[in-house]
């Protein structure tokens, strides 16, 4: 099972107004946790500056935001990859 960290847990629960205590999991739907679409413009913007990256518009879609799992799948490979629209940490 994917592992989600800390540390994006803790970016995601600030937009997640119907998150449970306790960690979140791969498959959480974030529509379900209360996620919406101005949640999603600032969540995009805590999630570029916590991580130094730029997350590129052909990502930005709804199967990129339909889990937890799948959002942080999406930007641990834009990290890993080093792909030109990431910033330097």
């Amino acid at each position: 099972m994917l592992e989600i960290p800390d540390r994006f847990q803790n970016i995601l629960r600030a937009h997640l107004p119907y998150a449970e205590a306790g960690g979140l999991t791969a498959r959480d739907e974030l529509s379900a946790l209360g996620l919406d679409s101005m949640g999603v413009v600032r969540l995009l913007v805590d999630i570029e500056n916590g991580y130094a990256v730029e997350l590129p518009d052909e990502i930005l879609d709804e199967a990129t935001f339909a889990t937890v799992g799948s959002l942080w799948r999406a930007l641990s490979t834009l990290m890993t990859t080093g792909s030109d629209s990431s910033r330097s940490f």
